[in-house]
């Protein structure tokens, strides 16, 4: 009659073989091919009984760290857990088959080391439970140095993202300092009319002094005239000061009311070089995004044309043309061309590079272009472009 331990070896063959119940048979006899057979799997095979080991495989052996089966046939089970896993492991028996879990358990040493169990309880002429063991040591060890590469990782990619940050934020800095230059020079331009004018007035003041011609309605009319012009200063101020001011927040504003706003403050500046700024704008095209910062990038798209039509004689037409316009996927699209002659093939690839500038070195800076791209594609969500068209530059803002 066959004992237990030969029902177990025959059911635990069936097991990792899954093979057909002919072969089954033709094993039945032979346990020492069998316990050969069953040493080949790569789990470590713990046969039990009364929760006490009856048997083992070999690989059983290398997981616990010992040389022979008689180690560890005899002992109970919960000798083979570390202390601290005894709740898990004795719940875990309770059950008649119980999903792969995790837990410590005791080397021959006594060391501890992580591990994957599962166990199912059979029954043929007496109950037993098989209980498959995979060391998870290695795996621990690969996930502990996986974990700290990805914390290295992340903190060299946050270090990195820093130093980009600073580095924009340098670049920023910069082109804030080229654009202030450009805004005092816009407000000296803007001044010096006033200027003129309330010089005039003085002199003509004490002119009339001297000839004692002077009268209240002349002394008043001087005083309101000079508190005009100095009042269209200040305002001159307060009108560059908040529109280079930072947007810290989103606002809905409306395209055309910031571009008449733009040419207007340049247009001065821009006849005294003969360049005509044509405007053909859509009403009613609202865009919820940073006002200044749109202000930004369509002064330095313009100032970059009028520094080209510069160097055009004045007898010669020049022009910068701004466009906006819904197109078909319901996008804002502003179009700043001129008749400055285009811009060389070679050079369209780069133009959007930092530090890159076609202008003399104490003309341009090569950040204009880039911070323009920079706001549009990375605050704004949208997208610019360059090309040529006949006979000038066409640079296409999408929104």
């Amino acid at each position: 009659m066959l004992g237990s331990y030969e029902w177990v070896m025959y059911v635990l063959l069936g097991i990792l073989l899954c093979s057909s119940v002919g072969f089954f048979i033709k094993w039945q006899k032979s346990k020492q091919k069998l316990s050969r057979f069953i040493d080949l799997t790569i789990e470590g095979i713990i046969l039990s009984q009364n929760n006490k080991v009856v048997d083992v495989n070999i690989q059983a052996l290398k997981t616990f760290g010992v040389d022979s089966k008689e180690v560890l046939i005899g002992k109970p089970l919960l000798e083979l857990v570390a202390p601290c896993s005894h709740p898990l492991a004795a719940h875990q028996l309770l059950q008649s088959s119980v999903e792969p879990y995790e837990c410590m358990l005791l080397k021959g040493d006594g060391s501890t080391f992580p591990a994957l169990i599962r166990g199912t309880n059979i029954t043929l002429k007496d109950k037993m439970r098989v209980s498959a063991v995979v060391d998870l040591s290695e795996l621990k060890k690969a996930q502990y140095t996986l974990e700290m590469l990805n914390q290295t990782l992340e903190m060299q990619v946050q270090q990195e993202i820093e130093k980009n940050r600073q580095q924009e934020m340098m670049l920023f800095q910069q082109s804030r300092h080229a654009q202030m230059g450009e805004m005092i020079s816009m407000i000296a331009h803007q001044w010096r009319q006033p200027l003129n004018v309330l010089c005039l007035m003085s002199q003509n003041i004490v002119f009339k002094y001297k000839m004692n011609s002077l009268d209240d309605a002349m002394v008043t009319a001087f005083k309101e005239d000079s508190m005009r012009l100095i009042s269209q200063m200040s305002k001159t101020i307060d009108d560059f000061r908040d529109f280079f001011k930072p947007d810290k927040t989103k606002k809905l504003f409306d395209v055309k009311k910031q571009l008449l706003h733009v040419t207007k403050m340049l247009k001065p500046i821009y006849d005294t070089q003969h360049i005509e700024l044509i405007l053909k704008v859509d009403n009613d095209l609202k865009l919820e995004s940073f006002p200044n910062e749109f202000n930004h990038c369509i002064i330095n798209l313009l100032n970059n044309a009028k520094d080209v039509l510069m160097h055009i004689p004045y007898e010669n037409e020049k022009y910068i043309l701004i466009e906006a316009f819904k197109n078909e996927a319901n996008k804002i699209v502003i179009v700043i061309e001129d008749n400055g002659g285009g811009i060389e093939e070679s050079i369209l690839p780069r133009l959007f590079e930092p530090y890159f500038s076609t202008k003399e070195e104490d003309i341009g800076t090569g950040l204009g272009l880039y911070m323009t791209k920079m706001i549009i594609e990375e605050h704004m969500q949208g997208r610019i472009c360059a090309s040529n068209v006949q006979g000038g530059a066409r640079f296409e803002i999408i929104l």
